[in-house]
């Protein structure tokens, strides 16, 4: 933030405190380390993910309580991260959340589309990261021929997995008569 004179006005709230740093054993610190190599997918997370044979995975990172699903980190946080492995062409099923869903593709090419019909969409590259909307349906696909890795982080420290919205067609089709556990 600036004046009129281009001068940055001072924000009281961001001023620093002096002070000492809390203790962390470093087993404490341990217990808050998520592996890429040692990540768990779980199969259970969506119903599409049997139909999809293998060529799409879901791993979470940071859960607070595992409310996501097992992850390595599942100390309190004010969200959740994920990681999902995706074949070439492969798409989660269009659905929606009551709040802003963060993407950032890891090592390929990923199109996100969004909207009632996805009528929109873009590429994004590695690295470039999209913010979507609450109650916004959205889906993505790796575009590359390798595996994709695609990190989403939830906006949202309780469940994920309510209040979650998808078009009656993907209701018919997966989760009609679906027991998430």
């Amino acid at each position: 933030m600036s004046d009129d004179t281009g001068a940055r006005t001072v924000r009281p709230e961001h001023l620093r405190t002096p002070g000492h740093s809390k203790p962390c054993s470093r087993e404490e610190m341990l217990a808050r380390v998520a592996r890429f190599a040692e990540r768990v997918a779980d199969p259970g997370a969506f119903p599409d993910l049997k139909q999809q044979q293998g060529r799409r995975s879901v791993s979470y990172v940071v859960s607070p309580g595992g409310l996501g699903g097992p992850a390595p980190i599942q100390q309190p946080h004010g969200f959740h991260l994920s990681i999902s492995t995706l074949a070439k062409g492969i798409r989660p099923t269009v659905h929606s959340h009551p709040y802003s869903e963060v993407f950032m593709p890891l090592n390929a090419r990923f199109r996100v589309y969004w909207g009632e019909q996805l009528e929109d969409s873009l590429e994004l590259e590695p690295f470039d990261v999209i913010s979507v909307p609450a109650g916004v349906f959205r889906t993505f696909e790796n575009l590359d021929a390798h595996d994709g890795f695609m990190v989403a982080i939830f906006d949202h420290g309780g469940d994920p997995h309510t209040g979650i919205v998808v078009p009656p067609a993907v209701f018919e089709r997966f989760y009609k008569g679906w027991n998430p556990g």
